[in-house]
């Protein structure tokens, strides 16, 4: 399902290879009608979040699939920037409240020890909607004008499709509970619901964690971090095609390379926190390799140089998200978790609106990615410094306590 999801929110970076062309877009209307996602998807996080928890993930996330999925393939639709603005607005109220969802969901049947590496597999789904996705899309644009849709039509249209099949088989066969899980036996759900209840500990209402200052600096540290992240995201095809110089076919295989390095990435880090049971040290390392990457890019000399660089962006951004979300789960539980989560997540994805936002308005003012790659970095570099503070913070919580 989330590499359905994450298709049908970035997929637009590849269409404006030939929507923007077609539509006469603007590097900054088409930066701010790609942010238009995650307004719709921040104001709509924690409700929607919140209504999951009362009516279960089965009902819940086979609708928000179908609803994303007829809005993924509307798209096809759009004729000018309001258009453009209302819909991905739209995509994003649809859309919001699937993965803080699975998130807490995830935290319902994994124990502490194995919740990172469980997260950042759920979590590869970005990187292989790219390894998937890009080779795809850029296809897909191949089939301009056939049957008189252009290119970017057919992505929208034939992208949107399989979240709207995926939501009957949602529908179908995920289990609400571990209570439900016929796939195993009474002794393994026995011994799981108890492990899971003698970890549930910490603050249990909502609003005890929407006032949590804990968890609005974790929603910070994303905020910066996804500022980087979606800036690549939605522009990378745009920069890789560039850089490279390849087609639009091209540029999708060299997409997809980076996307497995990118799962690579989060699978070990994820792993690797589990083992040595810690979360922040491998939050920070990860999300200061992204800074390597935005300075990397505009640094080094080579178009095969830069490309590298622009690499560690995700690769950074990925490696941090198993640890990064397993951190929540270990002070709030059951309202407060997917209060909490939510509101990380709402936080966070407000970096979607900055990021391709300020990308192309600098794009527009200096005629190149130079400056806003920079500031990217920095913000990078904090969202890092700011980690190793909410780390030293708690540390000094649970000397006090003891």
């Amino acid at each position: 399902m989330y590499v359905i999801a994450f298709l049908d929110r970035v997929n637009v970076g590849f269409a404006a290879l030939q929507m923007n062309a077609d539509l006469g877009f603007s590097a900054s209307q088409f930066g701010f009608g790609s942010g238009m996602f995650f307004i719709g998807y921040c104001l709509a996080e924690v409700p929607s979040n919140l209504i999951l928890t009362r009516v279960g993930a089965r009902l819940w996330i086979a609708r928000i699939m179908i609803t994303w999925g007829i809005l993924a393939a509307a798209m096809m639709f759009v004729r000018t920037p309001n258009q453009f603005y209302v819909l991905r607005f739209a995509l994003g109220v649809a859309e919001a409240g699937f993965f803080p969802g699975v998130v807490f969901y995830l935290g319902q049947w994994f124990p502490t020890a194995s919740r990172a590496r469980a997260i950042a597999a759920f979590m590869t789904g970005i990187p292989l909607s790219g390894i998937i996705g890009g080779p795809l899309s850029g296809a897909l644009l191949g089939l301009n004008g056939h049957l008189g849709l252009a290119g970017w039509q057919w992505l929208f249209l034939l992208e949107g499709v399989p979240a709207m099949l995926l939501a009957f088989v949602v529908f179908r066969y995920l289990d609400d509970s571990l209570g439900q899980a016929r796939w195993l036996d009474a002794s393994e759900r026995t011994e799981l619901i108890a492990a899971l209840g003698a970890e549930r500990q910490g603050s249990k209402s909502a609003r005890q964690a929407l006032v949590n200052p804990t968890v609005w600096l974790l929603g910070v540290i994303f905020l910066l971090a996804n500022v980087g992240y979606y800036g690549y995201a939605i522009w990378s095809p745009q920069i890789i095609k560039a850089v490279s110089g390849t087609g639009n076919l091209g540029t999708g295989v060299i997409a997809g390379a980076i996307s497995l390095a990118m799962a690579a990435g989060m699978i070990a880090n994820g792993r690797h926190s589990d083992h040595a049971g810690e979360r922040y040290l491998h939050v920070a390392l990860a999300l200061s390799l992204m800074t390597v990457g935005f300075v990397g890019f505009v640094s080094l000399p080579s178009p095969a140089l830069s490309l590298c660089a622009l690499a560690l962006v995700p690769i950074g951004v990925g490696s941090a998200y198993g640890p990064f979300y397993s951190i929540p789960s270990a002070f709030l539980a059951d309202d407060a978790a997917a209060a909490g989560i939510a509101l990380i997540a709402s936080l966070a994805n407000v970096g979607g609106i900055i990021g391709p936002a300020l990308i192309g308005w600098i794009k527009d003012i200096s005629g190149g990615y130079r400056g806003s790659f920079l500031i990217l970095g920095v913000m990078a570099l904090a969202a890092a410094a700011l980690t190793l503070y909410v780390r030293a913070s708690q540390q000094r919580t649970s000397r006090a306590a003891e």
